[in-house]
């Protein structure tokens, strides 16, 4: 069937029809049409009175993408509404039963240079009606330009002055970008929003699974539930290019679902479509959706799309039902939302053993209790790998299934698997927002900071209103000494989740990595505000005072909350140097047989701060046995002693093993463990950290390697970086080689210069 040539411009009824600039008009109304609307018009205006099939339209309309007959039957409606015709009494487009489509309004070219006229025989009316679904045309093609209007009256004149002439912008058009908001339950009595809830949210992963599509993660979408705003500030919110919204209407086992898409940046409705279906018809529902989604913006979808949607799918409505509600608990994250969540999940597999969403739903659920309960890692393993292997059996490379066994494995330490089935997991789904945090995390516990800091800056464009990922990219950015970025950030995660402790506490460790102290105990204090229960944060306050040489305060609140013997052995740790500064070795000695730091059963933690508290004691022989306890204990890991997120503070309990060593007269392994000791820091510090802790760290293993000249070097860049420590760095044994020098004492009098104001001012805190 050949298609006959058009001109540029031409009428169909009373259409004038601009392809060049999907655009139709009529009298003063003027319509713009989404591209391939567009095609649409002019493939079926190229062979009027012919009736085209579905399949031929597809071809040459849908080429290279892969949709089905509803496409179609969805843009005519579209293009039907626009040109104001029905289909019961067609006046531009008929229906041919089983057949296809046929244009019935007569074709006719337009003279060159005209334009309509409006009913008054003037010039075209400047209002513009927005067509449904008004279109991205000029933002799709051509970036932010708008075409401007004809600059003279009329139409003669316009042909003498040469016709038409347009702006057309220079921005490259902006990468397709979409978030699902909240759907809102239209049922009788409101009974059905979780279920709303879990829906969004599914809805949300199969159109993460459309290609070169960004979809925003439900905790930023979820923001604006309940909330009336207009979609263009949303859009800028999030930093995002369309909204589809929705509502659901239920009725037993029928749904009504109604879904829009918008042009965040315009306000523009491109598209919109009702639903009615029953309960069980929910999963090819949301897979038309999405289909329609990437059909309007134009991105082409492949077989491996269809294999993704596939793959989200279950034969079983109520197994569907369980999962969507799993998925709304799943998210309220505590204790008992998480619960429920496991058994819905369950309740889904049992229907339907072979939904592999499913299982990776109870895998999180499981996971979860990790921070909700404390669930040993050994018995979540137990649990969540038949899970994985049932999945992975079922549909092997799912992103979802490699997403969560590297989460698991981060849990279990084994950052270098954790590594590789994260980057799987992101490779194959580019919008899993979750599965570049934890990769972010593997990053930064690993010492690696920059790899870490790009990871975290995709999950904050991916999510762009999640406190955590602003938070974790604040630490991150500390690490590499960029604070200015990194006072951005934690101020950005404290508007976002002001109630929220973690953002607070991320600003104490910032202000603490500048050496300003009087600052992290104001940021410290906001943090107990808000979580006064969390012993860790009476600890910090007490290393702060600590770090200036001042007796520690707040111990007394966090005995009370103490609630292990760790945390118990934590505190005592704190009062043993409390009582050192504020009266010596005397002081000390006292402290310890009131507190003892390690008291039985010790773990190997607890018996490496007694031999340390030995050290101050100058008794190396009493610190020699506690560490030959610590190294005999049932806990005691020679890597942890080594690990980057505490080397990164210049805490390493491998540096009091080696002192002690070297104390004692076994200078081979002494000098072993500093050996190990400096090759992790000068990793890190390769790798980007640049935190004060370092340094002192690596000055401490200089001086016990005879360096004083390197160790002194690293003690300066320290005390650039805000060094406070200079109390503890004439009592520590680990750097004796330097209390006779002159440059060493005059450092330490300038950092004592330095701390003189802040102690003032701390001193003088509540």
């Amino acid at each position: 069937m050949d298609a006959a040539p058009l001109g540029k411009q031409f009428f169909v009824g009373d259409w004038l029809v601009e392809p060049a600039i999907d655009s139709i008009s009529r009298g003063d109304e003027r319509a713009k049409l989404e591209p391939r609307t567009m095609r649409l018009l002019v493939r079926i205006a190229q062979s009027p009175g012919e009736v085209l099939s579905a399949e031929l339209l597809l071809n040459e309309v849908w080429a290279g993408v892969v949709v089905g007959p509803a496409s179609v039957y969805q843009a005519v409606s579209q293009l039907r509404r626009v040109l104001g015709d029905t289909e019961t009494q067609p006046h531009y487009i008929a229906t041919v039963s089983r057949k296809g489509y046929r244009l019935v309004a007569p074709v006719k070219p337009a003279e060159a240079g005209l334009r309509p006229l409006s009913p008054d025989g003037g010039a075209p009316s400047a209002q513009t009606r927005v067509a449904a679904p008004p279109v991205i045309a000029v933002a799709a093609r051509f970036g932010v330009g708008r075409w401007r209007l004809w600059a003279a009256l009329g139409a003669a004149l316009l042909t003498l002055a040469g016709g038409l002439w347009w702006y057309r912008g220079t921005r490259e058009p902006a990468a397709p970008s979409i978030v699902v908001l909240p759907f809102v339950d239209m049922s009788s009595g409101k009974a059905d929003q979780s279920f709303c809830d879990g829906l969004t949210e599914e809805l949300s992963n199969w159109l993460a699974q459309v290609p070169n599509l960004r979809v925003v993660a439900r905790t930023s979408a979820f923001a604006f539930k309940g909330q009336s705003i207009d979609v263009r500030k949303i859009g800028t919110q999030l930093g995002i290019t369309h909204v589809l919204e929705g509502s659901m209407r239920r009725t037993a086992d029928h749904m009504r679902v109604t879904v829009q898409l918008i042009d965040a940046r315009s306000g523009y409705h491109l598209w919109s479509t009702d639903y009615d279906r029953p309960m069980a018809d929910a999963i090819s529902m949301q897979e038309e959706i999405s289909r329609a989604v990437a059909d309007n913006l134009e991105i082409r979808l492949t077989q491996n799309t269809s294999e993704r949607f596939s793959a989200r799918g279950t034969a079983n409505p109520a197994a569907y039902q369980w999962y969507v509600l799993g998925l709304k608990h799943l998210q309220e994250r505590s204790p008992e939302d998480n619960r429920q969540a496991a058994e819905l999940f369950k309740q889904a597999l049992a229907a339907d053993p072979r939904f592999v969403p499913a299982y990776v739903g109870l895998g999180r659920a499981y996971l979860n209790e990790r921070p909700l309960r404390n669930v040993p890692v050994a018995e979540l393993g137990a649990r969540i790998e038949p899970l994985l292997t049932a999945a992975e059996k079922l549909r092997p490379g799912l992103a979802d299934v490699d997403a969560l066994r590297g989460a698991l494995l981060a849990e279990q330490g084994q950052m270098q698997a954790a590594e590789a089935a994260l980057r799987r997991a992101t490779q194959s789904n580019p919008n899993d927002s979750q599965a570049f945090a934890e990769l972010g995390r593997v990053y930064l516990t690993a010492g690696r900071p920059r790899d870490a800091l790009a990871e975290w800056s995709r999950a904050v464009l991916l999510n762009p209103l999640d406190y955590v990922a602003y938070t974790q990219r604040c630490v991150t950015l500390q690490d590499l000494s960029r604070f200015a970025e990194a006072a951005e950030d934690c101020a950005r995660a404290r508007d976002i989740k002001a109630d929220a402790e973690w953002p607070y506490v991320a600003s104490s460790w910032l202000a603490a990595a500048q050496g300003r102290l009087d600052e992290a105990l104001r940021w410290n204090a906001e943090a107990i505000r808000r979580e006064p229960q969390d012993a860790s944060l009476y600890t910090s306050r007490a290393d702060y005072y600590l770090s200036l040489g001042l007796p520690a305060r707040g111990l007394e609140r966090a005995e009370r909350l103490r609630q292990s013997d760790s945390a118990k052995a934590s505190i005592n740790t704190r009062w043993a140097s409390s009582a050192y500064v504020t009266g010596g070795a005397a002081a000390l000695l006292i402290e310890l047989r009131a507190r003892p730091v390690a008291p039985a059963p010790a773990g190997a933690e607890s018996l490496l701060d007694a031999a340390y508290f030995e050290l101050l004691l100058g008794r190396p022989s009493a610190a020699a046995e506690d560490v030959r306890r610590a190294e005999a204990a049932q806990d005691y890991d020679p890597r942890a002693l080594i690990d980057p997120w505490y080397l990164r503070w210049g805490d390493s309990g491998a540096l009091i093993v080696a002192t002690v060593a070297k104390k004692n007269g076994d200078e081979a392994k002494a000098q072993k463990i500093l050996s190990d000791i400096l090759e992790a820091v000068d990793r890190l510090i390769a790798q980007g950290t640049d935190r004060h802790g370092v340094y002192e760290l690596r000055a401490g293993v200089m001086a016990l390697q005879g360096d004083g000249p390197r160790a002194l070097d690293d003690l300066r860049h320290a005390a650039r970086l805000g060094w406070r420590r200079s109390f503890w760095a004439m009592h520590e044994p680990q750097f004796e080689l330097l209390w006779p020098r002159a440059d060493f004492r005059a450092l330490i009098a300038q950092v004592d210069a330095a701390n003189s104001p802040l102690r003032r001012a701390v001193a003088a805190m509540p």
